[in-house]
């Protein structure tokens, strides 16, 4: 298995939440908090060390052994904080990375030569990174059962399985040999717990289906989903927020990359240039942001307030994405949203509290801002080109992809003929020529493949070391 030591500096959420998933994966994890209370929580509830001291302070790193650690990311709430820590271990390491959260756009403009003298390896925008997921999320298409993954290639649809469904009593492998079209069972709640299902795995009619598979083969088994690739021609955001802006920022550079490009994905999603329209409630706001962006409508108002989202025109939206600070408030505005006739709608939240609450309702998208920024500093630190792209919210399970070398194991080998562990299940194969299919038994993997594996977390580490090269 392969041995990672990680330090963190700051145990709010966004801390707890990457430090329980490392530790999950077996990972030699070390917390730096400052708050008594707060480190008193978290060494109550995490299984690491936690050193209960200022972050800033040389002994306090050297304490943490930062010098000998592979990571060091910084998670407070103070950018400068997080910089100088960084600053501070990588003038005694030259082997140790660093990661910093920065909230201002001012530190996310540094230089690859000024995040070099300040010791920083990458920085980390929260609102930068929700808002290239959002660009993403339109782009690829999305509907409240559909996640789309690999640009939209593949799809993740979630099935509710019912007592008249064809496929109750029946077992993975008998309901794949009945069917003309390739598709995978990449996971079944069952619970409210997640099965990473094999063949002999047998469906009732109480479970929830995640089937994986190409959009034209899901559609033939499945049928079509309303609206998925539709055209958004009027956005509608409501609430200016760090997220909101980043996100129009996000979009209009996507845009303007579109103009050059004639295969883009954009230009083909969006078949005239779309319309923003901004709803603010504070008047400064308001005023602000519309000398930012000079070119959008900008409306002041309060969403929550009865007919105000019926005079701006809320049922021609085709796009409505609540984005305010409170993430109560964007799931109660997105829903009526939609019962007001917005064709689709998004909520931010802060976390991912809400998200079971999703299958329920009639929201098209909840796009958790921790688990954005979880998935990116994951990305990061994680060995054998592996990252996530699916997280499931019912349980510690995720969809990963994996590289595989062309000096491993494992290049020229059937899939039958490896060994995974019995909760790690082969999902698709991105081959190095763009193709992207979901296999079988007797797919041969090769070297420069991406293969994508649906694993429970604490599999992860196991996966590195299982196909790393040799």
């Amino acid at each position: 298995m392969t041995f990672m030591r990680v330090v963190i500096v700051g145990a709010g959420m966004i801390g707890i939440h990457i430090a329980r998933e490392l530790i999950e994966e077996k990972r030699d994890v070390v917390i730096i908090e400052k708050n008594p209370e707060i480190a008193r929580m978290v060494d109550n509830q995490l299984d690491c060390l936690v050193i209960n001291d200022d972050g800033t302070r040389p002994e306090t790193l050297r304490q943490a052994g930062t010098s000998t650690a592979d990571w060091f990311i910084a998670l407070t709430g103070s950018d400068s904080v997080n910089i100088v820590a960084c600053g501070l271990v990588a003038a005694e390491s030259n082997t140790t990375k660093t990661i910093a959260r920065v909230e201002t756009a001012f530190y996310s403009a540094f230089s690859p030569a000024q995040q070099k003298a300040f010791g920083l390896n990458y920085l980390v925008n929260p609102a930068m990174e929700v808002g290239r997921s959002l660009v993403q999320i339109i782009e690829e298409g999305f509907a409240e059962e559909v996640i789309p993954l690999h640009d939209g290639q593949l799809q993740l649809r979630a099935v509710s399985v019912s007592s008249s469904h064809d496929y109750v009593e029946r077992t993975l492998a008998e309901i794949r040999q009945s069917s003309r079209e390739h598709f995978l069972v990449a996971a079944v709640v069952r619970d409210n717990r997640i099965v990473v299902p094999r063949g002999d795995f047998k469906i009732l009619a109480t479970d929830r289906l995640y089937v994986l598979g190409e959009p034209a083969s899901l559609r033939d088994v499945l049928g079509d989903v309303e609206g998925l690739s539709a055209a958004a021609r009027r956005i509608l955001v409501v609430g200016v927020s760090r997220i909101s802006e980043q996100f129009i920022h996000a979009f209009r550079n996507r845009m303007e990359m579109a103009s050059g490009s004639f295969l883009s994905s954009v230009r083909n999603i969006f078949k005239s240039k779309p319309e923003i329209s901004v709803l603010e409630f504070s008047p400064d706001e308001a005023k602000r942001i519309a000398q930012v962006f000079p070119d959008i409508e900008v409306m002041q108002g309060d969403s929550s307030e009865e007919g105000v989202l019926e005079s701006i025109g809320v049922e021609r939206a085709d796009l409505f994405i609540a984005a305010t600070d409170s993430q109560s408030k964007n799931i109660i505005t997105a829903q009526l949203s939609k019962a007001l006739g917005a064709k689709k709608a998004i909520a931010i939240t802060e976390n991912d509290r809400f998200l079971p609450l999703g299958p329920k309702l009639d929201i098209d998208a909840l796009v958790s801002q921790n688990d954005v920024v979880v998935s990116t500093v994951l990305a990061l630190i994680r060995k054998g080109h592996i990252k996530t792209i699916h997280s499931f919210y019912e349980d510690d399970v995720e969809i990963v992809e994996l590289a595989i070398d062309e000096a491993s194991a494992l290049a020229g080998k059937r899939l039958r003929d490896i060994v995974l562990p019995r909760e790690v299940l082969v999902a698709f194969i991105a081959q190095e020529d763009g193709e992207i299919a979901v296999p079988s038994g007797d797919t041969v993997l090769t070297g420069g493949d991406v293969i994508g594996l649906v694993a429970r977390k604490n599999c992860i580490a196991g996966l590195e070391s299982a196909f790393e090269g040799k």
